[in-house]
């Protein structure tokens, strides 16, 4: 086993509001998980301890083989700022030169986007944004990938061509987090499932 990310007896929130209480969990290197859970259960406030945007209240979040995380968001925005596609996977990274033209490629061509590298970002549909979000995540090289809904507002189309690029890239190289509510991705991608439930105001 080669545990990237342990979360121990993990209590999170916002001011006094609980959110998540004494959740852990381990993910090792391979893994591939959807978390599940109705809205308010957590799943948006437990990607933000693992991307260290908020602090636990309580427990430890540990990372063994170092912090490498890299996000997809729920829907990428489309906003009309002239950002091309090859310059929205090039996001984060350090390379230079040949090695930073080959890794961007690389990443487009795993994700079958590599003919959209010229396109203006916001010019792109609901599923070709995924698609140039989970190549920056691939480009990136992190040994952790979170992916917030991916399969949220795309048509049935583009829905099951994600799903089908989600097998493709969960390899045993990388652990892949993914939330969702969407039955199809739960029964097709037969994923190990954590769920969250939501907490009640009185607990």
């Amino acid at each position: 086993m080669f545990p990237l990310l342990c979360l121990d007896n993990v209590t999170a929130g916002y001011g006094e509001k609980i959110v998540i209480k004494d959740f852990s969990l381990t993910v090792n290197k391979g893994d591939h998980i959807l978390l599940l859970g109705p809205n308010g259960s957590g799943k948006t406030t437990l990607f933000r301890l693992i991307l260290g945007i908020i602090p636990p209240l309580k427990g430890k979040v540990e990372y063994p083989m170092g912090r490498s995380v890299s996000y997809a968001r729920q829907d990428p925005p489309s906003s009309p700022f002239p950002i091309s596609v090859e310059e929205v996977v090039e996001m984060g990274l350090w390379k230079s030169g040949r090695e930073r033209e080959k890794t961007i490629n690389e990443a487009l061509e795993m994700t079958d986007a590599l003919h959209l590298k010229k396109r203006l970002f916001h010019s792109l549909s609901g599923g070709e944004r995924q698609r140039v979000s989970l190549s920056r995540c691939l480009a990136q090289n992190s040994p952790l990938i979170l992916l917030d809904e991916p399969s949220s507002f795309l048509d049935r189309e583009s829905r099951d061509s994600f799903i089908s690029l989600m097998e493709k890239v969960a390899t045993p190289e990388r652990a892949i987090i993914a939330i969702t509510h969407d039955s199809t991705v739960i029964d097709r991608l037969g994923w190990k499932e954590v769920a969250l439930e939501r907490r009640r105001d009185d607990e």
